[in-house]
């Protein structure tokens, strides 16, 4: 298959899922999280963010979700087993040297995070979109658009499996215009 029709197949799937998150941009004071160690404590720009639909970003259930940018790049392609928000968290936040607790909670995400606060750094006025679908829903999608991704239906009994192959079969597709974000489970 050539990368053409591998970004135009990720492309229709991502057009099916729904809009959960808008994030306008990052900035102002770094921020920490409180966790023991690692590369998930930061410190963070802080996120301007919305959450534009709250029942799909708190659903139960297997999803399949993308990060694009204002240029209708699918950056980064991920699951999550449980729901989005287990990935997108909002967490409390501390100011980075005292650690005072600041007054809102942020907005993270440990692999899309660093690339977020890299692109806006090059473009201040960078925008990003958080879709997701279900498994159930993406079964359907899947269908209709055909070879070779209706192979995966066969999986519908088992959501985190279908969402979880689709997201590989990105990752193996994955180019400067598809899932550049995207190290893991990746052919290149």
């Amino acid at each position: 298959m050539d990368q053409a029709s591998a970004e135009g197949i990720a492309n229709s799937i991502y057009k099916s899922a729904k809009s959960a998150i808008i994030i306008n941009g990052v900035g102002g004071q770094r921020w920490v999280r409180n966790v023991a160690k690692g590369a998930r404590i930061g410190p963070w720009l802080q996120a301007e963010f919305q959450i534009v639909d709250r029942l799909i970003w708190m659903a139960k259930g297997a999803c399949l979700y993308f990060v694009s940018s204002d240029e209708d790049l699918i950056k980064y392609v991920g699951i999550s087993r449980n729901r989005l928000k287990d990935r997108w968290r909002i967490s409390p936040a501390y100011e980075a040297v005292s650690k005072a607790r600041l007054p809102s909670n942020q907005l993270f995400h440990s692999q899309c995070w660093k690339n977020i606060e890299r692109e806006s750094a090059l473009n201040e006025n960078a925008k990003y979109e958080v879709r997701a679908i279900s498994a159930a829903e993406l079964v359907p999608v899947l269908d209709r658009i055909g070879a070779p991704v209706s192979a995966f239906s066969v999986l519908k009994e088992d959501g985190e499996s279908v969402v979880a192959s689709v997201e590989r079969w990105i990752c193996n597709h994955r180019s400067p215009r598809l899932a550049a974000w995207n190290v893991a489970m990746t052919a290149n």
